[in-house]
Formats: structure tokens, sequence, C-alpha cells
């Protein structure tokens, strides 16, 4: 850089003056900032140990250090149960530089240890939410529940799931807990496990009690535990929730094949009333019977004549190759001393289905989901001790649904042979159930017994599923149609299809959810 310097003349001074290749300015000093600093003294706050009900109050102030007004906007508990501002202490006001606000707090414990946190909300730039830290100790009984909450994992139907709750005193005085209610929707429910109300727990102790989540159909549930006790919070609660779900959905499809399985239980009356020809109808009627219901069923037959309802020759099936013989042969050979039954053929029915079980002399006679037909022969009343609407209900124990069961009877309907008492409570039965009859007065009636053999099957269709279910995840299509007219017997997963009629060739599709294995 160079300078230069020039001498001006001016009268009486002399001036010296030079000239730079730069301006020379005038330096300008920051100007400080001007705002308000707030300050909590004490940050944080401890009260002492106290007791259900008791209060304490202490204080922190706020100040302001800063040049500038200091705009207390609020001041909050943004934490804790156990601690409130003061109705004497302001929650908004202006602090000048240097100036100051006490601030009071009350503390009353609900628990053994109480933490908060109070914010003082203000203009300060920095510090807008300005914190204050609490601790109080209680000398109280709190009530712990564990699990707090709960969701039960995916339950499938009809399988449940149990859980244990505790109920523990984690305080330091006893506990008494006065009242345990329950709500729920239906699907969860409560098993206090025999305690019995008012019961007290000491610093420590713990009682469990339980939650049962029944999955008996879709949907969720949500249940709510709520226990009284001295605990200071009041009412403590707890919830549980749970939904219920299928397993995967599944098809089942039946291609009908017209021989429908049907269960065959023949008695007939063996004493001395019974005339020579009814006896020779009966057997004569057996071979075109038995044609009849070869033709139209997958049948069981069992033919009972003697008192203890032991089938005789066992059970005969499609498959028996002398079932004709074994019939006639049989149809009468009860002797004296095993005839005390043979005018009650209501009650040696219900005596011969007893001894179907495991290891009974009738094992293997019934199948689930098979028609049940019964049939009675005998020229006299019935004599057993109750009326057909008593037999009718014990005959429904071993089927799967009630519409699985006919009863037809070869009776006096005309009152013209035999003792002339009618076909009594015999005619009553088997119109209450559908069945035929025939009358056993007429020349020839049995030629009419292969319409026992076909006509009480038209219609009657069940189809055994793989697995259970509930009827209302069931649907049911005919040959493409869905039907309505259809019952499901859990007894033995059984579908009985009541319409349209079903013929052979027919196609049945079966569409619902299995229900799951529990464990």
């Amino acid at each position: 850089m160079s300078i230069h310097r020039h001498v001006l003349l001016v009268p009486g001074v002399i001036l010296l003056a030079s000239c730079s290749e730069y301006d020379i300015s005038e330096k300008n000093e920051p100007v400080p900032d001007v705002t308000p600093d707030i300050r909590i003294d004490p940050p944080a706050i401890e009260f002492g140990t106290l007791s259900t009900g008791e209060e304490e109050t202490r204080s922190f102030t706020v100040i302001n250090d800063g040049d500038e007004g200091l705009e207390v906007t609020d001041i909050a508990v943004v934490a804790g149960l156990s601690y409130a501002i003061s109705p004497s202490s302001p929650l908004d006001f202006t602090l000048a530089p240097g100036e100051e606000q006490d601030i009071d707090v009350m503390f009353s414990p609900l628990g053994v240890e109480n933490y908060g946190t109070i914010h003082v909300f203000s203009n300060d730039p920095d510090t807008p939410e300005a914190p204050v830290d609490l601790l109080g100790l209680g000398g109280v009984p709190e009530l712990q529940i564990t699990p707090a909450s709960h969701t039960f994992d995916d339950a499938f139907i009809p399988c449940g799931a149990e859980l244990d709750v505790e109920f523990k005193n984690i305080g330091n005085e006893p506990l008494e807990i006065t009242a345990v209610d329950y709500t729920s929707g239906g699907l969860l429910s409560f098993d206090n496990r025999g305690i019995t109300l008012p019961f007290t727990l000491q610093p420590g102790e713990y009682v469990d009690v339980g939650v049962f989540f029944e999955a008996v159909s879709t949907g969720a549930d949500t249940g709510i535990i709520e226990v009284s006790s001295n605990d200071p919070r009041g009412v403590v609660t707890a919830d549980q929730n749970g939904e219920g779900a299928y397993i995967e959905e599944v098809t089942e499809v039946f291609t009908e094949p017209g021989i429908p399985p049907v269960d065959v239980l023949w008695t007939i009356d063996q004493s001395c009333s019974m005339a020579d020809d009814n006896r020779r109808d009966i057997r004569d009627g057996v071979p075109g019977f038995l044609t009849e219901l070869t033709a139209v069923a997958d049948f069981h037959l069992i033919q009972v004549t003697k008192d203890t309802g032991c089938a005789n020759g066992g059970v005969i099936d499609n498959n028996t190759a002398n079932a004709e013989q074994l019939l006639i042969d049989n149809a009468f050979n009860a002797g004296i001393f095993e005839q005390f039954t043979t005018e009650q053929l209501l009650k040696q029915v219900d005596v011969s289905l007893g001894k179907t079980g495991p290891g009974d002399c009738n094992e293997g006679f019934l199948r689930p989901g098979a028609l049940l037909h019964v049939i009675v022969a005998s020229d006299e009343e019935d004599q057993s001790p109750q009326d057909h609407v008593h037999w009718i209900s014990r005959y429904e124990n071993y089927i799967t649904d009630p519409n699985l069961l006919k009863i037809s009877a070869v009776v006096d309907v005309t009152r013209s042979c035999g003792d002339n008492t009618g076909p009594g409570e015999y005619l009553d039965a088997a119109q209450a159930t559908g069945g035929v009859v025939l009358d056993i007065c007429s020349p020839d009636w049995g030629q009419q017994m292969t319409d026992i053999a076909s006509e009480v099957l038209a219609g009657i269709r069940s189809y055994n599923l793989s697995n259970p279910t509930e009827e209302s995840t069931v649907t049911v299509t005919v040959n493409g149609t869905e039907t309505t007219d259809f019952n499901y017997s859990g007894a033995g997963n059984t579908v009985t299809i009541n319409s349209p009629p079903v013929g052979e060739g027919d196609v049945v599709e079966v569409t619902y959810h299995p229900a799951a294995e529990c464990n």
C-alpha cells in the first residue's frame, strides 16, 4: 500500500493530508441479548414418609435470572397422582428480572414409592418447560396384580386356556381386600379358587386366583378384574383378552350309494296268545323282509325274544350267509322261563339296547349315525310299566339324532284277534316316530313286511363327519344346492338331511370348521 501526503496551504495554518486506497470507517459493538432466564430452586423435592390419609406440603421457587420479564403461563403436575399444586399458589404470573415466586406442592401417598414431575411452562427460550422432580414415600398397603394385562394366544374352538393371576401386597402395611368383581362378555370367567372375602395380605404376601378363557365361539372378549381394598388408590384393575377361532375349513363329499345304514332291533311276543297263523306269517315274511332290507340299506339286525335282551344268533348284517334261516329258526325259541317280559316289548327293547356296550352281548350292533329301527310284533297291547313317551326318550340315548329313531309295529289294529286288547302303546310309539303299522290280524300280513324294510328309510340320510364341529359352522349342499333342513349331532359328528330327499347317485357336500383337539 502506498501513501501520498500533500501539503495544503491555508493562511495561517499548515495542513497535512494523506490519501489511501481504503476507506476508514467506524467499527460497531454487538448489542447484548435481553431475555428471561428461569431457574427452579430446588429442582427436586423429597417428601417424608407418610401414612394413608396424611398430607405434607413443600415448596419450590421460580426465579427470573434474566434481563427481561419472565412470563409463566402454567404450572402442572404431569406425572404422579400423589401430588397436587396448592390452590393458594398461582399458576400463571410474570416475574421481572430478579423477582421470584414460591409454589406449594401437596403430597399424599398412594403407594410405597411415589414419583412425580411438575413442569413450569414459560417464555424462557432455552427452557420453555422447566421440570421439578418429586419423590415421596408411603407407609401404606399397595396391591399389585400380576399380570396387569394379558392377551391369550389364539385359542381354537372349543379349547380353553387358564391364567394364574397374582394378588400381592407390595406395601408396608396390611392389605385388606374387601371385594373382587369380574366382568366379561361370557367367554372369559373368573375363579376365586376358594378365597373368602374379606381377606388380608401382610406385606410381601400374595394369593393366586384364576381366569379361564373358554373358546366356545368365534369373536373376541375382554375381562376386567376390579379389586376393592384399603389400598389408598382405591379400586385396582387388571384386564384379560382372548379371541376364539376355528381351524381351517374342511369340505367332505359324499356320493349317496342308495343304501343308508340302519340298525334293526326286532322283538317278538312269545306268549301263548300268538296264534299259529301269526307265527307262520312271521316266518313266511322273513325272506321278503331280508331281501328288501338288503336292497335298501346297509343293515345290522338283532332278533330278541328272551328276557335277557340278548340277540338270537348275534348281530346279523348284509354279509351273514345264513341270516334267513337264523331268523326263522329263532323267531319263537324262548323257553317258559325266558318270557317274563314277552308282553312288555317296549321294556324289552330298552333292556336289549342297554346291552350294546363294550363286552355286552349285543356289542357292535349300534353304529353312530345309523337309523335305529325298532320292530315290535304282538297280538296284545304293551304291558310295560311306562308309556311310550318314556321308552322313546330312553331309546334316544342310543342314537346321535332323534330323527334317527323309527318304531314300526305289527299289532292288533282292528282288535279282531289275540285277546282283543288292541295295539295300545305300540301304535302310539309307531305314530310318534313315523314308523309303519301292520295289522297282525290281516291274512298273510307277513307279505307286507317289505314295507317295513323300505318305506321308513325314504329321505333319511345321515353322514358321519371325520371331525367334531359346531352346527353353526356347517353348510350342506345336495347336488350343488344348499339346504338348511338338516340336523347336526355332536354325539357321532353326524349330519342328518331331512330335506330334500337324497337318492342314489346324489352328491352331498358338507363344509365345516373342525373343532380343535384340546390337550
